[in-house]
């Protein structure tokens, strides 16, 4: 006991609601203890609640500590169910558990939270590309998170996780690249022995659709003449302007420097941490030399924000995009689509794949060959002048032109 004597201590009296209901302000801080389970009690608190208590020794004999464990308040626990409680947890001693330093490993464990951002300063920062590890970082703070931050490592379930997948069907692609942002920082945690197993392994990630939008020389227009005129921030029009024109990706101009830029040579020396296929010299055409001569520096990013302290951001960039597109009435166009556009046209114009690999800074031929392949112009041309020249060599005829409309044209050597 603690303190002075009690007078309900003598008795040892039965913990019931009308024993609970009548413990006096006075009583602040004691323990009462139940004349029948031993090691159930309640205790009435500073500020007049009563809590449930267990006691019991984590061990057999006197040389073993005393553990207390609160059950819960009175109120939303009447004393039978404090009273059942309590003997769970007693059971659980008798068969020589420790449910107070189980309690307290519990409180210890890590949560999700705690894995991802783990995962996120030990092995994505120091492994991966800045612009990687700070996506990945949007994501688990976006989304990840919310979601599951709170949930204490040992009680994520493949069923929890399986069941928010499924309903990511609005958003596969990203949802997928979730699903592996947290599979991997589990990895850790299992490679870690903080768990046995990986919850988040063995669930089927959603179908995606490759997207294929290019736009067509209408909508190139229009989007043209829709950042030339509306009001937005400057360092997002010249943005807008470079990426058909150079058939970079958005990251890579945002990471790119003053200092990377060379407009005598007419390149931009990109680095090994800011482009997917490692560091490259991308040619500067005429028209964005002309564009970049006059454009302020203000800041050694070449595309800076509004403090030059860094490059311009997603909001900035995602806001002036959309007011572009409205002005320019143009639909589901991507920002990276205009590099599409310089592919296709590329590819239009003739373009082997390698060279278009290198221009497009590929890795591999296979992402560059779906630019190529679709373009039947510069096949169907030369199967024309192949076809003609064979039928020029044997003098025959042949008619061409739309249905209905047929012209017999003579090929023969000489013939007009």
């Amino acid at each position: 006991m603690e303190g002075r004597p009690h007078p309900l201590e003598g008795a040892m009296p039965r913990i019931t609601k009308r024993l609970v209901d009548g413990l006096k302000p006075e009583d602040a801080g004691r323990i009462v203890r139940d004349d029948i389970l031993t090691g159930f009690a309640v205790r009435l608190n500073a500020d007049t609640s009563k809590t449930y208590l267990v006691e019991y020794r984590a061990g057999r004999g006197r040389g073993f500590p005393t553990r207390r464990i609160s059950i819960g308040r009175h109120g939303p626990l009447t004393p039978d169910q404090a009273r059942g409680e309590a003997k769970k947890i007693l059971a659980r001693v008798a068969h020589g558990e420790d449910p107070a330093a189980a309690r307290m490993a519990r409180k210890q464990e890590p949560t999700v939270k705690d894995v991802l951002l783990v995962a996120l300063e030990q092995h994505w920062k120091p492994k991966r590309k800045a612009s990687t590890a700070k996506a990945f970082e949007e994501m688990i703070r976006r989304t990840l998170i919310p979601e599951f931050g709170a949930t204490r490592l040992s009680d994520l379930t493949r069923t929890q996780i399986r069941s928010w997948h499924a309903k990511q069907t609005h958003r596969p692609r990203q949802s997928n690249l979730d699903l592996a942002i947290l599979r991997k920082a589990l990895q850790l945690a299992v490679a870690d022995e903080l768990i046995p197993d990986n919850p988040a392994r063995g669930i089927t990630p959603h179908p995606e659709k490759s997207r294929d939008r290019i736009p067509t020389d209408d909508e190139l227009k229009a989007v043209w003449t829709a950042i030339e005129e509306v009001p937005i921030r400057p360092n997002a029009r010249l943005l807008f302007k470079l990426l058909p024109l150079t058939g970079c990706r958005r990251g890579e101009w945002l990471t790119a420097k003053w200092s990377d830029v060379d407009l005598d040579a007419a390149v931009l020396r990109l680095r090994a941490e800011n482009s997917k296929a490692g560091a490259r010299t991308v040619p500067l055409p005429g028209p964005v030399v002309a564009l970049l001569r006059p454009a302020p520096r203000l800041s050694v990013w070449v595309i800076a924000n509004d403090e030059g302290n860094g490059p311009l951001t997603a909001s900035n960039i995602r806001d002036a995009w959309a007011a572009v597109l409205k002005a320019a009435k143009v639909e589901d166009l991507h920002l990276h689509d205009l590099r599409h556009a310089f592919a296709t046209r590329g590819a239009s114009l003739g373009a082997n794949a390698l060279i278009l690999r290198d221009a497009l800074g590929h890795k591999t031929l296979a992402m560059t060959g779906r630019y190529v392949s679709r373009q039947t112009n510069p096949v169907r041309d030369l199967a024309e002048r192949i076809a003609s020249s064979i039928l020029s060599s044997t003098g025959a005829e042949v008619s061409v032109g739309d249905a209905g409309e047929q012209q017999a044209i003579p090929l023969r050597k000489g013939a007009g």
